[in-house]
């Protein structure tokens, strides 16, 4: 659903907890401050269930799962 839009992301996760994100390949071209809100919500809830950011659902969505498919990846090793 999300491929057009499709995000590489690297998570870090330290003592079972997301510490950072960092965006390693993206197709938007959003300003830092658009991810930056979204994954800091991310960190605080600990947690992809947050709110999307206002008039960038559908790439707020593809930004957070393209944070999913790096924890699943961790998962996998």
């Amino acid at each position: 659903m999300y491929k057009w839009r499709a995000n590489k992301t690297e998570v870090t996760v330290s003592s079972g907890k997301v510490t950072d994100i960092k965006i390693l390949e993206h197709k938007e071209n959003r300003k830092p401050e658009f991810t930056g809100k979204l994954y800091n919500s991310v960190i605080e809830a600990q947690s992809l269930q947050v709110d999307t950011v206002s008039g960038a659902t559908l790439t707020s969505k593809a930004y957070l799962k393209s944070v999913e498919n790096a924890l699943k990846q961790a998962q996998k090793k």
